[in-house]
């Protein structure tokens, strides 16, 4: 295998050279995704505003995120893979970096899970985490903080339905907003695995970028502190032939129905609020613009309107954004899309301000 040394953030990385840099790229067995930049600037911010000292990098590839919170945020870092040529190169990488607060381990991640207990666990599996939620949930701190990735958006967006039910044990329902419903069925999912084991979870952040979903969930440990949190399980109900949608705590049966999911808040905004965006990142422009984003978006209602998809329905033509958000109140741009809003105002408010 052929390697070279790039710098991400503030930190050296030896990584296999990836002839495909718009996207995920295997080269023998060691994954490395440049397209994952972002995800992980987003997550040392996330780091340094949350002050954790025992942090799991879980599926940690060539260590990349796990090496970065070592030397740009601290803590006692365990950058984890079961592929013995990533742990070797993972170890290479602590030692690029001189250090003295990572360490390689080289075991299956449930397995690890299961010996300690940690105040950060960060899960980025190629593919769907749920197969790690479980053991997290009996390794996490309290207090302690969830980092999930899923790039099985797909399947929670609702194109394989019953991959969807069997995985997560949820109906998911391809819509319009469909990115937002896929991103609600991860967070209902790890909010009843903890209720299992009677935590309760608070969104931190999530967000729906590329071909991933990311959320970052905070454990509040106690009886009371997860039936709270189940309180807002509920189902996203939508009307196709009238574009109307609601969230509700039961099923309707005039509607078409995806759930059981979360129907609370995406982000905390006190939480958004401590976000610092550094200098060094290499994706400062747009880590600065999606914060901007999650703050404005972070008191809005559930479901978002697609605006094309509004103007086909009324074959019409769409609004520009600026008249759409100085027309209807109570709206606000969301991160899911940029030809999207969210609105407190009803589907027959918002086709009489196309119509006009």
């Amino acid at each position: 295998m052929r390697f070279h040394t790039i710098v991400e953030g503030g930190t050296k990385i030896v990584v296999p050279k990836v002839l495909n840099t718009k996207g995920p790229g295997k080269k023998g067995g060691v994954f490395y995704n440049p397209v994952m930049e972002f995800n992980r600037d987003v997550s040392i911010m996330v780091l340094n505003a949350l002050n954790k000292k025992n942090i799991l990098d879980g599926l940690a590839g060539t260590g990349i995120r796990g090496v970065r919170i070592a030397n740009e945020v601290g803590g006692n870092v365990v950058i984890n893979d079961g592929n013995k040529e990533a742990y070797e190169i993972i170890k290479r990488n602590i030692k690029l970096n001189n250090l003295d607060n990572a360490f390689a381990e080289n075991k299956n991640l449930n397995t690890l899970l299961s010996e300690n207990r940690y105040d950060y666990i960060d899960i980025d599996p190629f593919g769907s985490p749920a197969w790690f939620i479980d053991s997290a949930m009996r390794a996490i701190k309290k207090d302690g903080v969830l980092g999930v990735t899923a790039t099985d958006t797909a399947t929670l967006c609702g194109v394989y339905p019953e991959t969807c039910l069997r995985r997560y044990s949820i109906m998911p329902l391809k819509t319009g907003y469909a990115k937002e419903i896929g991103l609600r069925i991860l967070i209902g999912f790890c909010v009843r695995e903890g209720a299992k084991y009677d935590l309760g979870f608070k969104p931190l952040l999530g967000h729906s970028t590329e071909h991933y979903f990311r959320v970052y969930l905070q454990a509040e440990k106690g009886v009371k502190k997860a039936d709270k949190c189940m309180e807002n399980i509920g189902y996203v109900l939508h009307d196709s032939k009238t574009g109307e949608r609601k969230i509700g705590k039961e099923m309707d049966k005039n509607y078409s129905t995806a759930g059981p999911l979360w129907i609370g808040k995406l982000f905390d905004k006190k939480f958004l609020n401590k976000l610092e965006v550094k200098n060094y990142f290499g994706t400062k422009k747009r880590t600065t613009k999606m914060l901007g984003l999650w703050k404005d978006e972070a008191d809005a209602p559930a479901l978002y309107y697609e605006v094309n998809n509004i103007a086909k329905m009324m074959s019409t033509s769409p609004l520009p954004m600026e008249k759409i958000l100085k027309l209807l109140p109570y709206s606000s741009r969301t991160h899911f899309s940029p030809t999207a809003f969210k609105t407190d105002a009803k589907m027959e408010e918002i086709k009489n301000v196309f119509s006009k």
